[in-house]
Formats: C-alpha cells, sequence, structure tokens
C-alpha cells in the first residue's frame, strides 16, 4: 500500500479536525473554536507521525 502524501495527510488531518471540532463545539458551545481544531489536528499529526516510525 503506498503512503499518503504529506500534502494528502494535513488535509485529512485539518478536516477530521474541523469534524470533531463541529461535534465538541456543539456539546461546549463556549470552546474556541480555532484553538480546538488546531489542538485536535496537531494530536492528529503527531499520532501519524508516530505510528509512521
Amino acid at each position: 500500500m503506498r503512503e499518503p502524501s504529506q500534502q494528502t495527510l494535513i488535509t485529512a488531518v485539518f478536516e477530521a479536525a474541523q469534524r470533531a471540532t463541529e461535534s465538541i463545539t456543539h456539546l461546549v458551545p463556549d470552546l474556541d473554536r480555532a484553538r480546538t481544531e488546531y489542538a485536535l489536528a496537531s494530536v492528529l499529526l503527531e499520532e501519524a507521525w508516530v505510528s509512521g516510525r
């Protein structure tokens, strides 16, 4: 199986983070959306990096 390009991975991570942010901020409306999305994307990218090692 071919590994995704870095850009493909980053795009997929930010799309997943955006969907997760929608769910989380629906439950906790006081969260800062931009910070929440960035935090989620950071965790997902780190997990992708660790699993790829």
